[in-house]
């Protein structure tokens, strides 16, 4: 209970001793006019109001944030007071002739043994004002004299006398025809900048140009890059390397583009293809010429152009790689067969693709006595298939047959020779056998008959085939008569 008590006995003593420090030493700052305006080179001013709320004399430090330190002055950088005791101090502010205008948001501090702060707002507004635009770039060629022109205009409210400076290391070879001028309110105005890139070499220069106005804080700068070209000049884009096919024709192109500065006319030829074609073209336009090659042997082939104007020339080479895409081969083992008819034979034949597509091709024989399976297969490259002949001569036949084996497609074809010797058929002999007929005994037919004579049924049935053998013939006898 006691600790507890010597607790609360301390923190009251802090406190005490806080808010004793606290009335010692306090301070208050407000600034008038909140808000203020003014113009570059102008001035505006503002009152710092300090007072002393604390206990003890003090002495403050005034400082400014939010603005450049060169723009502003402060009367007194501090004051001494005593408590309760006022005082004034006063913020003088001239914005930079030639820095930037808008909104600045700014505050006054007074620091010592206790802080304040207030905030205000200066805002930077000009009334004179030019405007400078020049082309973003501009090409002119080498050893030639050319113009461009600046554009200038008064925005802001009074008469402004302008003087023009050029700069940077396009200013050796370029001059302005005027180099000052009276411009109105509202008014616009041309000035002509002459190139004259004589003594320069092929690049590109950048020209800076400003105005300054000799009767305010008025100016405005702004830069092109000037390109020094040759006036004529050809680019070509061609492929270097082609791959076709035998027997297929392939389209290639070659691009001229005219990258001078002057309409220039171009001629094409090549030679090889007996080819000659002339186009005309303006400053940055460009023509794509098309063309087809073909041949019928694989190989590499190199094919030379020129393209040249009465200024320019370029020449180029096409490597051409021609190769078989589509080719086959049939592979069979025999050379000839004997067959006799009756009597078939197969043999197998093996089909490659020896081309670099895929292609399909279809299996033909010269005779009908044939038959082929699969009749038509697709390989890829380098692939390969066997395909089962199965050859058999009609009936008759005999002699010798030169037959063909044939893998076609749309684009390729082989063909294989089989020799074929047809035997004649050999008819088999059929040897005839005699039959002895034993001598059936006189006494025994007697015997037979008599028996069959005395069963009543045989009898019956023999009467009856024999009445029935009767008829017939009597019919056949009234038919044919």
């Amino acid at each position: 209970m006691k600790t507890k008590l010597a607790l609360f006995v301390f923190l009251g003593f802090l406190l005490l001793i806080s808010a004793s420090c606290a009335k010692e030493y306090d301070v208050s700052v407000s600034i008038y006019p909140k808000e203020a305006t003014a113009n570059p080179c102008g001035v505006a001013t503002f009152d710092i109001n300090i007072i002393n709320l604390g206990e003890k004399e003090d002495t403050f430090s005034v400082s400014v944030e939010g603005l450049p330190e060169d723009w502003y002055t402060l009367s007194e950088d501090s004051v001494t007071l005593e408590p309760e005791d006022g005082d004034k101090v006063y913020l003088f502010v001239t914005p930079y002739c030639f820095g930037e205008v808008g909104t600045f948001e700014a505050s006054v501090l007074v620091t010592d043994q206790s802080n304040d702060t207030d905030s205000f707002t200066l805002e930077v507004v000009t009334d004179h004002k030019i405007e400078i635009s020049l082309p973003r770039e501009v090409k002119t060629c080498l050893q030639e004299t050319s113009e461009t022109e600046a554009t200038i205009k008064n925005t802001g409210a009074s008469v402004e006398d302008l003087v023009f400076e050029i700069s940077g290391n396009a200013s050796d070879f370029v001059s302005l025809r005027e180099e000052s001028y009276v411009l109105g309110v509202d008014e616009e105005k041309e000035i002509t900048i002459e190139i004259n890139p004589i003594d320069v070499v092929i690049g590109d220069y950048v020209l800076e140009l400003e105005a300054k106005s000799t009767n305010s804080y008025a100016t405005s700068k702004d830069s092109i890059l000037i390109k020094i070209m040759d006036c004529y000049e050809v680019s070509v884009l061609y492929p270097e390397e082609v791959e076709t096919c035998v027997n297929e024709p392939v389209q290639f192109e070659i691009t001229v583009e005219n990258t001078g500065l002057k309409k220039d006319s171009y001629a094409l030829e090549i030679e090889r293809l007996n080819i000659t074609e002339t186009v005309e073209l303006n400053s940055d336009e460009s023509s794509t010429l098309k063309m087809l090659f073909l041949k019928d042997q694989p190989g590499t082939y190199y094919m030379n152009f020129l393209v040249e104007s009465d200024y320019v020339s370029s020449e180029g080479t096409i490597e051409f790689l021609v190769v078989k895409c589509y080719d086959v081969e049939l592979i069979m083992e025999e050379e000839q067969l004997k067959i006799e008819p009756g009597k078939g034979k197969l043999v197998t034949v093996k089909v490659i693709n020896l081309g670099t597509r895929e292609d399909t091709y279809d299996m033909l024989s010269n005779v009908d006595w044939v038959s082929i399976k699969p009749p038509s297969i697709t390989l890829k490259s380098n692939g390969s298939e066997e395909v089962y002949v199965y050859y058999s001569p009609e009936f008759g036949m005999k002699g010798v047959f030169n037959t063909t084996l044939t893998a076609k497609s749309k684009n390729s074809e082989d063909v294989v020779g089989l020799r074929i010797l047809v035997s004649e058929v050999t008819i088999p002999i059929i040897e005839t056998t005699t039959t002895t007929v034993s001598e059936i005994p006189t006494a025994e037919i007697i015997g037979i008959f008599e028996s069959i004579m005395g069963n009543k049924a045989l009898r019956s049935l023999l009467i009856a085939i024999i009445v029935v053998i009767i008829i017939l013939i009597a019919i056949y006898l009234v038919v044919m008569r």
